[in-house]
C-alpha cells in the first residue's frame, strides 16, 4: 500500500503512486522547501514556503534552475528527455518513497546533481530513484540556485546582508536539509539517517554540508562520486565580489548598479548564455558562516566527525599529463611528453613525473608495459594516483582517498570510509565506434557510473545505449552496495563480495563487470602513497 497524502509542516500534498512491479512506491514531484527566490530575494537567504490550504499536487517535476545547458558529446546521455525549461523559481524536491504509512524510518538519501556549480537539475534519467525506493531507500533529490543566481558576490549585496554575499545556492541546500530533517517522517523517512551523495559538482556540495557547523550533526553519511574535493580552496569575500564585478562587466552592467536595478532586470538581461564558464559566478566562498575556513582540508579538520564515507573515481577521468606541483621532474610533466605511444614515452614520462621516487622504488621492475597497453596503463596509474594536481585532477585519485581515510580515522575513530575505482565500460554502438563515445577510448568516462548506482537503466531503458546482460548484472551489485552504505554506513552485505575499507585496511574495490577487492599495500601502492604526500605536502598526510 502507498503513503497517500502526506501531511507536511506547511500543508498536505499528494504524489503519484508507481504502478506495476513499482507498485507502493510514491513519488513527490515539486515539493516547495522555500519561496520562490524572485524579486527581493533574487540573491537572498532563501525563506520557509507559505503554508497553503488544501492539498497541494505534486506530480510534476518542477522548472530546472537558470543556467546554459551543457554542451557535451554525451548531451543525449545527459538529456534523454530535452531540456528541461527552466526559471529562477526552482527551490523544489522530488521525494521518492517506498513506505506505505508515516513513520515508518526509512533512510533517507539526499542527492545533489552534478555540473559543477553551475549546470544540471535535479530530476536527469541517469538518478531514476525508484530502485533504490525498491531496496528500502527513501531517495529526495534536491533543485538549488546555480550558477549566477546561485553565486553571485558583489560588495553591494555584501552591505546588504552584513558583510558577506553569495553562496545562496549552498544556502539552498541547507534550507532543503532544513525541510527534509523536519518532514521527512511524515513520508515514512528517518532524520537521524540522512545520506548526502552526489556526483562532480554535487560531491563538493556533500563535503562542504557535511563539514560545516550548519549540517549540525545531521548528515550521517556522504557519498562523493568524481570525487572527494578535498584539496578545495575558496575564494575570499574580496576575491568573490571582485569576480561578479568581472561578470557584470562582462554582461554590459554597471558593475556599481544599485540592487533594486539589478533585481528589476528580466532574467535574460542579466544572465548571460554562451558565457564562458571561468567568468560565469559559481564558486562558494569562504564567508565565515557556512564556510568558515579558507579551505575544504581546514573544513574537514575542524568540523568532521562520525560521518562515513564512500569516496570513488572513475578510470578515464584523471588526466596523464596533468601538470605536478611537486616539480619532482627535471622538465614541466606537461611539456615533455606529449602523448603515450610506446613503452619508451611511458617510461620517459614517470621518470620525468617521479623525479627520485623514480629509481628509489625502481618503477621499471614493478610496472612492466609494452608497447601496445603503455597508453591504458597511464591512464590506470592516473587513477590511481600517478598524475599531477592540476585544475580538478585530485578529485579522481583513489590513493588520496585511500590516504583521507587514514587521515581522517585519527580524529574520528568510529567512522569508516570506503573507497573505489569504477571501471565498467558501457556498450558502444557500430556508428560511435572510433569516436570520443567509444568506451574504448573514453573508458569509464565521468558520469557513467549513476546509470548503475541508482540501476536507472532499468526504469529508463535502452534510450542511447543497447545494454547488456553484464550491464543489468553490474547494475544490481552496484545499487545494492549503495543501498547498505545508507540503511548502516557500511556497503557490504549478504551475497555481495567483501568491500574492504580504506580506514581499517587501507583498502579499495575495484568496481567493473565484477567486484574485486584490495587490500593493505604492495609496493607500487607505496611508490604512489610518496608521490601523493609530495604533491599534497599541505594535507599532511
Amino acid at each position: 500500500m502507498a503513503i497517500g497524502t502526506v501531511k507536511t509542516k506547511y500543508g498536505l500534498i499528494s504524489g503519484e503512486e508507481y504502478t506495476g512491479q513499482y507498485k507502493g512506491i510514491t513519488v513527490f514531484r515539486g515539493v516547495p522547501y522555500a519561496k520562490p527566490p524572485l524579486g527581493a530575494l533574487r540573491w537572498a537567504p532563501p525563506e520557509e514556503p507559505e503554508p497553503w490550504e488544501g492539498v497541494k499536487v505534486c506530480d510534476t517535476f518542477p522548472d530546472a534552475a537558470v543556467q546554459d545547458f551543457l554542451a557535451d558529446r554525451h548531451r543525449d546521455e545527459y538529456y534523454v528527455n530535452g531540456t528541461p525549461s527552466m526559471s529562477e523559481d526552482c527551490l523544489y524536491l522530488n521525494i521518492c518513497t517506498p513506505a506505505g504509512a508515516p513513520g515508518e524510518k526509512h533512510p533517507v538519501f539526499l542527492w545533489f546533481h552534478g555540473g559543477g556549480l553551475t549546470n544540471c537539475f535535479a530530476f536527469e534519467p541517469q538518478f531514476d530513484p525508484r530502485e533504490l525506493a525498491k531496496k528500502g531507500i527513501l531517495v529526495v533529490t534536491v533543485g538549488q540556485r546555480l550558477s549566477l543566481f546561485g553565486y553571485l558576490s558583489l560588495p553591494q549585496l555584501s552591505r546588504e546582508q552584513g558583510g558577506k554575499s553569495g553562496n545562496y545556492g549552498l544556502m539552498d541546500q541547507f534550507r532543503a536539509l532544513d525541510f527534509v530533517y523536519e518532514n521527512i517522517e511524515a513520508f515514512g523517512g528517518d532524520p537521524e539517517r540522512i545520506t548526502v551523495g552526489g556526483q562532480s559538482g554535487g560531491s563538493s556540495k556533500c563535503c562542504v554540508m557535511a563539514a560545516s557547523p550548519a549540517s549540525r550533526g545531521r548528515v550521517k553519511g556522504v557519498i562523493n562520486q568524481s570525487g572527494l574535493k578535498w584539496h578545495t580552496r575558496f575564494p575570499t569575500m574580496a576575491e568573490a565580489e571582485e569576480a561578479g564585478r568581472e561578470y557584470l562587466q562582462y554582461a554590459g552592467l554597471d558593475p556599481d548598479m544599485s540592487l533594486e536595478e539589478l533585481r528589476s532586470l528580466d532574467t535574460f538581461e542579466v544572465f548571460m548564455r554562451n558565457a564562458p564558464r571561468a567568468i560565469m559566478p559559481g564558486s562558494m566562498v569562504c564567508d565565515g558562516d557556512l564556510i568558515p575556513y579558507p579551505t575544504l582540508w581546514e573544513m574537514f579538520d575542524h568540523g568532521l566527525k562520525d560521518v562515513n564515507f564512500i569516496n570513488g573515481c572513475n578510470l578515464g577521468e584523471a588526466e596523464v599529463f596533468a601538470a605536478s606541483k611537486a616539480k619532482l621532474g627535471k622538465y614541466p610533466v606537461n611539456n615533455y611528453v606529449k602523448a603515450i605511444r610506446s613503452a619508451r614515452d611511458f617510461y620517459a614520462h614517470y621518470r620525468n613525473l617521479l623525479g627520485p621516487l623514480y629509481d628509489a622504488y625502481g618503477f621499471e621492475k614493478l610496472v612492466k608495459v609494452t608497447d601496445e597497453n603503455a597508453a591504458l596503463t597511464a591512464r590506470r596509474l592516473a587513477n590511481l594516483g600517478l598524475a599531477g594536481d592540476e585544475g580538478m585532477n585530485f578529485s579522481r585519485n583513489v590513493m588520496l582517498n585511500r590516504l583521507f581515510a587514514q587521515n581522517y580515522k585519527k580524529r574520528s575513530p568510529k567512522s569508516r570510509a570506503y573507497t573505489y575505482l569504477w571501471t565498467h565500460l558501457l556498450p558502444t554502438d557500430e556508428r560511435s565506434r572510433g569516436t570520443q563515445r567509444d568506451a574504448a577510448i573514453a573508458l569509464a568516462w565521468h558520469s557513467t557510473e549513476m546509470w548503475f548506482t541508482f540501476a536507472s537503466m532499468k526504469t529508463v531503458g535502452p534510450v542511447t545505449r543497447n545494454w547488456r546482460e553484464v550491464d543489468y548484472h553490474v547494475a544490481d551489485y552496484m545499487s545494492a552496495y549503495w543501498a547498505n552504505f545508507i540503511k548502516t554506513g557500511d556497503p557490504n552485505g549478504e551475497g555481495l563480495p567483501d568491500w574492504p575499507s580504506s580506514t581499517e585496511e587501507l583498502g579499495w574495490q575495484e568496481l567493473g563487470d565484477e567486484p574485486i577487492p584490495h587490500r593493505g599495500e604492495d609496493a607500487l601502492d607505496r611508490l604512489i602513497a610518496a608521490f601523493v604526500r609530495k604533491e599534497y605536502p599541505e594535507l599532511d598526510i
